[in-house]
């Protein structure tokens, strides 16, 4: 990760998502975030501790989201509905995040920073506790949205608290760290999810998750200080990143791989057994070679993004499309089914650093409200890929859903080919 903190301290941008999806879906630009998370003269110290405690905050909240994802074909079936409706269950925590974000972002300026990310996590716990003793698909729906709630919110805040409990020159770092939290639940929360659904049942993976946050919230209230209340942010400077160009060529491009990346990799593990015939054990590996290929990608993108930031959001997006189309068009080979799956991932990951370097290139440094319109973006074409993946799925079968994502990715991906040349690159001496 060393190359990609330097970029994250002379850029002035950190990497908040590694290797896979929901992340979100997490671009977070620092000059924006460390404005919205809290002020930069909160705390002017050293405090690794209490930064740690933010990354496990991270690393339950990502654990968490992914859940369903390793065990949809389980938890649909126990709650007696189809895999399209199980769906709903990232559908909804990305709808009410893409809410949650901007609302909290401008009805919070006089909250202290640390009581509402130990509440976040808090409500991480409780979302957990309720989605593993949900009944029907009802209540886990309604805690699932609760969890969703706290993704919005911690991905607004949890960078900016972060990095305003160290040094200026420790910004990039801190904000990695609390990205190593969110790299290791992307990796390993799907085959964990998996092997413990396999082990024992699905309930179970939610328990270990609620642990996880419980030990999140138990770290911050030990060790994060006082951070007190952040600057006040106007409703017309959420709009920014969609009235000037470059942004919006960005947030297009990056919305539409999101969009099509999760209409099928929600139902991979249905997926896997439907086009290959996999057992529970061999998708275990399957989605962590998916998540080891990703965080390849992600690295290097933090590279790459320095001189051929185009290039990198393009190659994915295309990348992307490929693996699907390919994916869509086989069935039953099994060595080629996993060769394609690991392209996918190599195509997914590098897409939240390049999408984070656009934007924090092509807004003006500034603008403190676009980060949030920015996650609700992506948030909802997480949500929309995946409840449009859900529809075609239950109506035309898995080939129907890689298609979904073969077609809008290839589009995403092309929307770049319109931007300026000047956007091509991350401009790093003037950050």
């Amino acid at each position: 990760m060393t190359e990609t903190n330097r970029d994250a301290e002379s850029a002035g941008t950190g990497a908040l998502t590694a290797g896979s999806g929901r992340a979100a879906h997490r671009a977070v630009p620092v000059h924006l975030a460390c404005r919205i998370g809290a002020r930069e003269t909160a705390v002017e110290r050293n405090a690794w501790a209490a930064v740690a405690s933010i990354a496990l905050g991270s690393f339950a909240l990502v654990f968490s989201e992914l859940i369903p994802v390793g065990l949809l074909a389980d938890i649909s079936g126990h709650l007696r509905v189809s895999i399209g409706v199980g769906g709903l269950m990232v559908v909804i925590p990305a709808v009410a995040a893409a809410l949650a974000a901007p609302v909290l972002t401008l009805c919070s300026a006089r909250l202290e920073r640390r009581a509402l990310l130990v509440a976040l996590s808090a409500l991480v716990l409780v979302s957990n506790v309720i989605s593993g003793i949900a009944p029907d698909i009802g209540v886990m729906l309604a805690a699932r949205a609760v969890l969703g709630v706290c993704i919005g919110g911690f991905w607004v805040f949890g960078a900016g608290a972060a990095i305003a409990l160290v040094s200026e020159r420790a910004r990039g770092t801190a904000v990695a760290v609390v990205s190593s939290g969110i790299f290791i639940a992307t990796v390993a929360s799907l085959p964990a999810a998996s092997l413990i659904g396999t082990l024992t049942t699905w309930r179970i993976a939610f328990a270990v998750a609620a642990v996880f946050a419980a030990v999140a919230v138990a770290a911050q209230l030990v060790a994060v200080p006082r951070l007190g209340a952040g600057g006040r942010v106007q409703p017309r400077a959420l709009l920014t990143v969609i009235t000037l160009p470059a942004p919006r060529t960005g947030l297009v491009a990056a919305s539409a791989i999101f969009f099509a990346h999760f209409a099928a990799y929600t139902y991979i593990g249905p997926l896997l057994r439907a086009r290959a015939g996999l057992g529970a054990d061999a998708i275990t590996l399957v989605l962590l070679g998916f998540g080891l290929a990703g965080a390849v990608s992600n690295f290097t993108a933090g590279v790459t993004v320095r001189r051929h930031l185009r290039a990198t959001l393009l190659g994915s997006g295309l990348l992307i499309a490929v693996s699907t189309l390919l994916l869509a068009t086989i069935t039953g080979a099994r060595p080629l089914t996993i060769a394609l799956v690991a392209v996918w991932g190599l195509g997914f990951g590098a897409v939240p650093v390049a999408a984070q370097s656009w934007m924090a290139q092509a807004m003006p440094a500034n603008v403190e409200g676009g980060l949030a319109l920015f996650v609700s973006a992506l948030q909802g074409s997480l949500a929309a890929g995946s409840a449009a993946g859900g529809i075609v799925y239950d109506t035309q079968g898995p080939g129907g859903a890689l298609i979904v994502a073969t077609v809008i990715a290839a589009l995403g991906a092309l929307v770049l080919l319109r931007t300026p040349r000047k956007v091509s690159s991350v401009v790093v001496a003037s950050r």
